[in-house]
């Protein structure tokens, strides 16, 4: 067996960082701004008409689309900016908080604890991470005494998911396991789930010597839950899904070692449900935990209680799931997927581009989906976008991008970003404003001896309706690599004063 500790690369390096706009203050609780706090959205949970997004700055809503945002990074109650997990749940919203520390010279996520609001966000709450005390290592499971391992510090110990019904609030931790609480966080039950050699676990079960130790079984690693009801509870680990009916006292695994129609990979990233017309279908993505050599990255789903799963998307590394009524979308590494009708035929979102502004994303990963109505919202590393998904748009048809950026105002300023930047792993941006009306915009890149090595864009038409962006890949214009160095480029708008900039490349 495989402990898997690699799933600590995983949020980590879906939450890169732009920067934060300017924004003035709005009430106590949080800051207004036209653009979202960050580029990195890795969650998006819609709330009727409104859209929650967790990204590396902070919680975020917006109330019309993403027109403008309300950001809750500033809340002295959240202890982190970092958000791992969001769950929202009419006027009850849920964040679980987390950053990355240098430990023994690696990162290692750590956990610092749950945030939540009963009012959609007017006040919160804030608290610890669950810990154990050092002595703290038995509970009594029906008829027996189950030993764990005690958990006592935050590191490895993120809460990657969680999920309220209306009277238990159910966290899945990677060290801690599944826990739930019945008194909004104020006390935690540790939930016992089957060992990896183990199909079930019941009270009335006779389990001599039960251990409980997330260094040894992998089916103790927790990822995802979802609460279908207040007593169907379904739980994703690095060995498999778990699924309990009386309200996480019993439970049933399944992998890929115990059912001869299996999912996919045993490592459950995310579990959703989709309700039909008439049944009810469970979702989740799966990655391989090396459990079982036949593992695979995938989606899969069952219509039956998990008796049999049906598996699609073989080989591709999924995220997160979303549904509109019969429609599944699904965020992967590979773009944004969508079938509607049940797997048998999937297509997958293009190059994304926002005709108005001229916007691209630049990376193929999406990290997370949310719907609302016919809109459809896809989360990245380099910004939020949406699409129509209707009779009379088809999906992808047209795409709006939204990204974070530091207003400059005028044509006379220009910034890029990220610099230095490396063009083996990243794209440079490059911004500025036309000053608020159309324009016909030059932007060239000139090396240190100013000899001209690229023209970004030429009499580029830009309707002055917001800031913009321009991409430079790091290749001169016979397509070849630039030498590590640093470079200007000189942006003219109109046939104005030219605004300079400098742009570092290194390797």
């Amino acid at each position: 067996m495989t402990l898997l500790t690699t799933c600590f690369i995983l949020s980590q390096t879906s939450r890169a960082q732009s920067t934060l706009p300017d924004s003035p203050t709005l009430g106590a609780q949080g800051t207004s701004s036209s653009l979202p706090p960050s580029n990195s959205v890795s969650h998006i949970a819609p709330q009727g008409t409104s859209l929650w997004i967790g990204t590396g700055k902070g919680l975020a809503r917006s109330f019309n689309g993403g027109r403008s945002w309300e950001s809750f990074r500033t809340v002295p109650e959240f202890a982190s900016p970092g958000i791992f997990a969001i769950d929202v749940q009419g006027d009850t919203i849920w964040a679980s908080t987390g950053f990355s520390k240098e430990v023994n010279d690696s990162r290692v996520q750590t956990g610092s604890g749950y945030t939540y609001s009963v009012d959609n966000g007017g006040t919160w709450t804030r608290l610890p991470q669950p810990l154990d005390a050092p002595g703290d290592s038995v509970v009594t499971y029906g008829i027996n005494s189950v030993k764990f391992l005690p958990i006592v510090v935050p590191e490895q110990n993120v809460t990657f998911d969680l999920d309220a019904t209306r009277s238990i609030v159910w966290v899945a931790s990677w060290s801690s396991g599944l826990r739930r609480s019945t008194d909004l966080g104020r006390t935690w039950q540790r939930v016992v789930l089957p060992s990896l050699n183990l199909s079930t676990i019941s009270p009335l079960d006779s389990l001599t010597n039960y251990r409980i130790d997330p260094r040894r079984d992998n089916n103790f690693l927790l990822f995802s839950v979802f609460a279908q009801s207040d007593s169907i509870i379904w739980a994703g680990s690095a060995g498999g899904i778990n699924k309990s009916t009386d309200g996480g006292i019993s439970w049933t695994k399944f992998n890929t070692l115990n059912q001869q129609a299996h999912i996919l990979g045993n490592w459950v990233i995310s579990i959703e449900g989709q309700r039909l017309d008439s049944s009810y279908r469970l979702w989740c993505t799966n990655w391989k935990a090396d459990l079982d050599p036949n593992e695979q990255y995938g989606v899969c789903y069952t219509d039956d209680g998990g008796r049999i799963w049906n598996n699609f998307l073989q080989g591709v590394k999924a995220f997160d799931l979303a549904f509109k009524d019969s429609i599944a979308y699904v965020a992967t590494e590979e773009g944004i997927y969508r079938t509607g009708d049940g797997g048998r035929s999937w297509n997958r979102s293009g190059t994304i581009i926002d005709k108005t502004t001229g916007q691209r994303i630049t990376s193929s990963s999406f990290y997370s989906v949310g719907v609302i109505n016919d809109t459809i919202y896809c989360g990245s590393a380099d910004g939020l976008v949406k699409t129509i998904d209707n009779s009379a748009h088809p999906f992808g048809e047209s795409w709006e991008v939204q990204r974070a950026y530091r207003a400059v105002g005028t044509a006379a300023t220009t910034y890029s970003y990220p610099n230095p930047f490396s063009p083996a792993q990243e794209i440079v941006r490059l911004h500025y404003s036309t000053g608020g009306s159309p324009a016909s915009v030059t932007i060239e890149i000139f090396d240190f001896g100013m000899n001209r090595v690229r023209t970004v864009v030429k009499d580029a038409q830009r309707s002055g309706t917001q800031e913009y962006d321009e991409i430079w890949d790091g290749l001169d214009d016979a397509r070849n690599k630039v030498t590590n160095g640093v470079y200007f480029y000189r942006v003219i708008v109109n046939n104005g004063d030219p605004a300079w900039g400098k742009v570092m490349v290194l390797e």
